[in-house]
């Protein structure tokens, strides 16, 4: 399976996830809101959109827009919505993923308008 595949792939089924995590997975979130951090493998990334549903009452969606990738990196630029405390959120944003071994080995979220990210899940 090529990065490009792999990354279509996960973000299609998300079962497909934990067999292509490295084992030193660690999943990257800026800003200063509840949901910002650093998350260590499946159980962080697991805790990480966990509690961002949690918070938007499960109605956080992304949708992928476009994928691009080589052997080492990779981007997928997504639309994200959710709704919270009468709040809404749609914005664009992207993942960056680095590969290593054919893994998935780490991952920085990115949005368009971080403050805003950060008022809507404080």
């Amino acid at each position: 399976m090529t990065t490009i595949e792999l990354l279509k792939k996960i973000y299609s089924d998300f079962e497909a996830v934990p067999p292509n995590l490295h084992p030193e997975f660690k999943l990257h979130s800026p800003g200063q809101s509840p949901v910002a951090g650093e998350f260590d493998g499946l159980d962080g990334l697991m805790a990480h959109l966990s509690q961002m549903q949690e918070l938007s009452g499960n109605t956080m969606k992304l949708e992928p827009q476009s994928f691009l990738a080589d052997e080492q990196w990779g981007m997928v630029v997504s639309r994200i919505t959710a709704e919270r405390d009468g709040k809404r959120l749609d914005m664009p944003g992207f993942g960056l993923w680095r590969f290593q071994d054919g893994k998935l080995i780490d991952h920085w979220e990115s949005v368009s308008n971080q403050a805003r990210w950060d008022d809507f899940w404080s």
